[in-house]
């Protein structure tokens, strides 16, 4: 029979700053050493105990009178020197066996030994920042925590001595027991007293200068939130961890600790990014041996291997892999921020761990699997220089495809952030491709799986005009050796079907360009057309069809966004279409104006134009096709049509007789070898021809 816990609630405990969050973990540490069947957990991002007896003021007393924080002493200050001037690691591995069992716990998680020391970033080098040192930190706030009072003097055995003894600790009692609850409730209240040299975990307590009478201002905190942070820090132990390989060396492993985000800017470039605390927020209840467990382990998993870089943590819990009970990460970047020479943990996003038992498990595994076919290519880009003086350097490759991918982590249903993370992969190979030693090193983007497409455009938001006619463009040679994407990338098809680089120069038939749409759809086409093998059927055919009416809106000049369009052919491109048949809007528009021209013309641009009619020929005419795209583009429609007069004329049909002339727009040729290139519906080219032929005579014998 199970017991029912109460539930004790501190508001003041919280995930908005690291240090807040470590206290969390340290209050449940130094209850737990009393109390070990006391649990802990975090509900609406606020910190709860559970206990069948316990309550708050007992806790609170516990803290005032019994509670003996850990040793925080930096023994080891000496020998990380003297192994910093000699590159090693051998002194502090010396000094630590002669050390206590607790001593060595502390040691390690402030660095671990290999051939050279590694530093948790969490605090700093070996405990100490420039000018910080978390251990005279914590002796400050200790002092401060639990002050001693001494007997006045003179007045030693007299009754007025001690009263005066008496008063002056209770007021020293009643600073402390302001500053507890102000750190387990949040009270606001209280006067905080001044403590230095906290910022790296309280950003909030950080010297503010420029504030107040002074020419600085010492940040305020309660100092038994500083205890107890440390405390809850105190059980980062590191490790030594050895990749999957027999030759891979061994690095430094530190709970829940990544590589820094690459940067995404110029003016980022040389500042101090020590690396990245993703720290995890359980909300099934725990002991504290649980959470030291799961803060031994701090696993995060991509695939069959440890995330390294914040993408990574961010994909892995997508992906649901981390611990069980995990529930959400809080991401904090150590980050210079005004001093060159400390770093403070500012808190980013909070991603949410997929779980087996909420509706949308499904589907953030989906997310997860298409954002992870990214990681192979995203390895292969460099990385950006880490000194002020190279940012001459920056190429921006790595770093703004790391933060589109984070936060499209943070909330995968927000079509919004595909749409950015497809365009930014779109620009990100446009500049690899056109840059020749980028071509020479890094690989163009595997094929996108056609879900990306619904991501970013599910069924529940309107499709713009501008997307379907970019879809249905993109989609052009899909799944044949000669796909739309070769006309805009210098790539090409290897054996597998995967797209590779052309090794030197791009290919001629690379001919998008920063030209006006309109006339880049038409170079487009003709590209294709003349890159037709006789005998085979026309480049032209596309999985993805264009409502009838979006070409309509094309042909006739309609307030379509073309520059839009064309930003989306560029990332439409990149997925893999041949597998897709989305369905097409049905409009029954007449065919009149602009729409007869292309009704007539259409079917000589169709990749098979015998499906369209059987008295139509077999083998397309791409010579013709050529012929009338050039007469259509130097202006002369009134030749273009009588040649396809001439066409249908041949195959045994009779068309009737319309002349154009020149009264049409100056950008209707234009407009109308645009149109000529985007993939229809048979049944619509089919209508269209059949308002210009004449009918045939019906024998009634």
């Amino acid at each position: 029979m199970t017991a029912d816990l109460r539930v004790l609630r501190f508001d003041g405990l919280h995930p908005d700053t690291l240090g807040h969050y470590f206290a969390a973990v340290g209050l449940l540490a130094a209850v737990g050493q009393h109390w070990p069947d006391v649990r802990g957990c975090w509900r609406n991002r606020r910190f709860l105990l559970l206990h069948a007896s316990l309550t708050e003021e007992q806790i609170k007393g516990y803290l005032l009178d019994t509670w003996q924080p850990t040793r925080y002493e930096r023994w080891w200050g000496d020998a990380q020197k003297a192994d910093t001037k000699a590159k090693s690691s051998s002194e502090v591995w010396r000094l630590r066996n002669s050390r206590s069992v607790q001593e060595v716990q502390v040691l390690e998680c402030h660095l671990v030994g290999l051939s050279r020391n590694q530093f948790n970033p969490v605090f700093g080098k070996g405990g100490t920042l420039g000018q910080r040192d978390f251990a005279d930190v914590w002796s400050e706030c200790l002092k401060k925590a639990r002050p001693t009072t001494k007997p006045a003097k003179g007045t030693t055995g007299t009754c007025g001595a001690r009263t005066a003894s008496s008063a002056k600790k209770s007021k020293a009692r009643l600073n402390t027991e302001a500053w507890l609850d102000a750190a387990l409730t949040g009270d606001d209240t209280a006067e905080l007293p001044s403590v230095s040299a906290a910022g790296t975990w309280f950003v909030f307590a950080n010297k503010s200068f420029n504030t107040g009478q002074d020419w600085f201002r010492e940040g305020r905190l309660s100092p038994w939130l500083f205890l107890l942070a440390a405390e809850g820090a105190l059980l980062l132990v590191g490790d030594v961890n050895r990749r999957l390989s027999i030759r891979a060396r061994p690095y430094a492993v530190f709970p829940f600790v990544c590589d820094p985000a690459q940067p995404t800017t110029p003016g980022e470039v040389g500042m101090s990014k020590e690396g990245e605390f993703w720290a995890p927020l359980w909300d099934c209840p725990a002991t504290i041996t649980e959470v030291r467990h799961l803060l031994k382990r701090g696993l995060a998993r991509l695939g069959n291997r440890s995330a390294h870089a914040p993408h990574e943590f961010a994909i892995a819990a997508l992906a649901a892999g981390t611990d069980a009970g995990v529930a959400e990460f809080v991401r904090f970047d150590l980050r210079q921020t005004t001093s060159a020479k400390v770093y403070e943990a500012v808190p980013l996003e909070h991603i949410t761990v997929s779980r087996p038992d909420k509706a949308d498990y499904v589907d953030r595994l989906s997310a997860s699997t298409l954002l992870s076919s990214l990681i192979p290519w995203l390895n292969r880009l460099p990385y950006e220089p880490r000194d002020s003086k190279q940012r001459g350097r920056f190429r921006g490759l790595r770093g703004p495809v790391e933060a589109a991918i984070i936060r499209v982590s943070e909330r995968p249903d927000e079509a919004e952030r595909w749409q950015h993370l497809l365009l930014l992969l779109s620009r990100q190979q446009a500049r690899i491709d056109r840059n020749k030693s980028f071509r020479e090193k890094v690989p163009p983007l595997p094929w996108l799986h056609p879900d990306w497409f619904t991501r970013a455009w599910p069924e529940h938001l309107p499709c713009p005009e501008e997307v379907l006619l970019a879809r249905a463009i993109a989609s052009i040679g899909a799944g044949t050796a000669y796909p739309l994407l070769s006309n805009l990338f210098g790539v090409e098809l290897d054996r597998r079907g995967n797209p590779t680089f052309v090794a030197g120069d791009r290919p001629p038939r690379v001919v998008w360009n920063d030209a006006e749409p309109l006339r880049v759809f038409g170079q487009v086409l003709s590209r294709r057309l003349l890159d037709t093998e006789p005998g085979k059927p026309l480049a032209l055919g596309g999985t993805c069809l264009a409502p009838l009416e979006t070409v309509a809106r094309l042909l006739s000049g309609d307030d379509l966004n073309l520059d839009q369009a064309a930003e989306w052919v560029l990332a439409f491109s990149l997925i893999d279409w041949k597998a897709a048949r989305p369905k097409v809007r049905r409009d029954r528009l007449p065919f009149a104006g602009e729409l007869l021209l292309l009704g007539l013309l259409r079917p000589i641009f169709h990749e098979n134009p015998s499906c369209l009619f059987d008295w139509l020929p077999k083998e397309p005419k791409a010579a013709l096709a050529r012929r009338i795209l050039n007469l259509i583009q130097f202006g002369y429609l009134d030749e273009a049509i009588q040649a396809a007069k001439d066409y249908y004329q041949a195959a045994g049909r009779s068309v009737v007789n319309v002349s154009i002339g020149r009264s049409f727009d100056d950008d209707l040729p234009a407009r109308l070898a645009a149109t000529l290139l985007v993939p229809l519906r048979n049944h619509d080219i089919r209508r269209g021809l059949s308002r210009w032929l004449v009918p045939e005579k019906v024998n009634l014998k």
